[in-house]
């Protein structure tokens, strides 16, 4: 606090934000990847289609159970070297391993229980990783104008990777393999994946270094003792914020997850709409709308109105999207979208305002979880970075690990019981509406949730004026009291 009871907030430099954001980006990467886990469950390692979707789920619900355990032992890790730093730098060495188990060494055993321990040991790196980073952008800054440049450049980044990744993929790595999904293609995929991610961790450990923020001194609270599963319950059942907040982001990941499940892209571009290889030169265009949306709309009305108005605004906006693909697809000859110069035009000016609008609705949305370590802090006097982040992290896994088994339940109705659909198959009516279905109707639901969550969060912009007030006075006594 200033003399004059202005909030002196913690700035960062613009440099260190954008570096600092790249660890957000790693695990998107990976789940590219393992988007494909299906097609190697059911194509190498011997399960059904329906089996390996269950396995995947299963395996999620095992991650789910995982990140209490290990965000206890985050909260009890102390090393001169800060917290983040060595939880990132394990969970990315150990999901490198795995991948690499994966998709090159061991696809030669050919068995079910090969492909689950994999997994497993998969899912611990990623949870590793993942409570290192959800601590970043906590212990980076409080500044409520930064919090959103901060998830600026990691929705910037996201777009980037995943855009450039999708024209890769069907431009060079599906040509290469003949538009078939396979190990030969999975393996080139698993290199590069780990060549980027291997980067975007080095530049985010170079920027926490130089802020000098991953220090023991950061994550003191009022009480000394050990945070205890009772402490985790405990947020659980009081701090309505981050209860209301699980239910909007788990269900928006199951919607999202659904919807970008590799089995999907193939019904919609290579099945529905008859050319695969349109979903390449779509991604560029889709990447620069998105970008513009991002940096110039809704990380500048998530800094000046608050996370949740812009949050609920960017909602609304991607429901209106989705409907309106939906209604132009049903309307339409949908293999004539890439030969009709008019119905070309439509789809792209609607594809790109649903890629858009999904990016300013994740934008605004990530910056509430620090709000909510904040909040925790203020309610109970307890700085628990690693608990808040793994009480999100685990009911949103137990929710969003639906997306492959919803995928494979649905896909199996329509037909594919022991394969999955191929970018050559034939174009049926009840193949469109389940395209239609896990694309555009999962994600319109999972919006819904959001909204009605919206109503009972409690974090306005001038509650968290607020918060933050009584913070620095709570964290100035501390120092005091020293």
């Amino acid at each position: 606090m200033s003399e004059n009871g202005a909030i002196q907030y913690n700035r960062r430099k613009g440099w260190e934000l954008a570096f600092a954001a790249c660890a957000n980006t790693v695990p998107t990467l990976f789940v590219i990847l393992m988007t494909f886990t299906t097609y190697i469950g059911t194509g190498v390692y011997g399960a059904t289609t329906v089996l390996a979707g269950t396995i995947v789920t299963g395996s999620r619900i095992f991650d789910g159970i995982t990140d209490p355990l290990i965000a206890l032992f985050a909260e009890r890790l102390e090393t001169r070297f800060g917290r983040a730093r060595p939880l990132m730098l394990l969970g990315w060495l150990t999901i490198a391993v795995s991948v690499i188990l994966m998709f090159v060494l061991c696809p030669g055993a050919g068995q079910v229980w090969v492909f689950i321990l994999i997994y497993m040991l998969y899912i611990i790196g990623y949870t590793i990783y993942g409570i290192g980073m959800q601590l970043v952008p906590a212990i980076m800054t409080n500044d409520p104008k930064q919090r959103p440049i901060y998830n600026r450049w990691t929705t910037t980044y996201t777009t980037i990777f995943s855009n450039c990744l999708s024209i890769v993929l069907a431009a060079t790595l599906m040509p290469k393999h003949n538009f078939k999904y396979g190990l030969p293609l999975f393996k080139d995929l698993t290199f590069l994946l780990i060549g980027l991610s291997g980067v975007m961790v080095a530049l985010s450990v170079i920027a926490i270094t130089h802020a000098k923020v991953d220090v023991p001194t950061t994550y003191v609270g009022k009480t000394k003792q050990r945070t205890s599963f009772r402490d985790m319950w405990d947020v659980l059942r009081h701090n309505r914020a981050l209860q209301m907040y699980i239910i909007a982001g788990a269900s928006d990941k199951l919607g999202l997850q659904t919807a970008s499940q590799s089995a999907i892209n193939v019904m919609v571009f290579g099945i529905v709409i008859g050319n695969y290889k349109f979903m390449s030169s779509l991604s560029m265009v889709n990447m620069i709308v998105t970008l513009i949306m991002v940096n110039f709309f809704a990380s500048r009305l998530a800094g000046n109105k608050g996370m949740k108005r812009a949050l609920v605004t960017w909602t609304w906006a991607s429901m209106v999207a989705l409907a309106a693909m939906f209604f132009f697809m049903a309307c339409v000859d949908t293999l004539s979208i890439t030969t009709s110069g008019v119905l070309t035009i439509v789809f792209i000016v609607l594809y790109c305002a649903m890629g858009a609008t999904k990016m300013a609705t994740s934008c605004v949305s990530h910056p509430c979880v620090p709000d909510i370590i904040d909040y925790e802090f203020y309610r109970s006097g307890r700085y628990m970075p690693s608990v808040i982040g793994a009480a999100y992290s685990f009911m949103d896994k137990m929710v969003s690990s639906l997306a492959s088994t919803v995928v494979a339940l649905v896909v199996a109705l329509v037909g594919y019981t022991s394969t999955m659909p191929q970018a050559t198959d034939p174009l049926t009516t009840p193949v469109f509406y389940a395209a239609m279905f896990l694309w555009l109707g999962m994600p319109f639901l999972g919006y819904l949730c959001t909204i009605i969550a919206m109503k009972f969060y409690p974090l306005t912009k001038e509650k968290m004026e607020e918060i933050q007030k009584a913070n620095a006075e709570t964290r100035a006594s501390l120092k005091a009291e020293k």
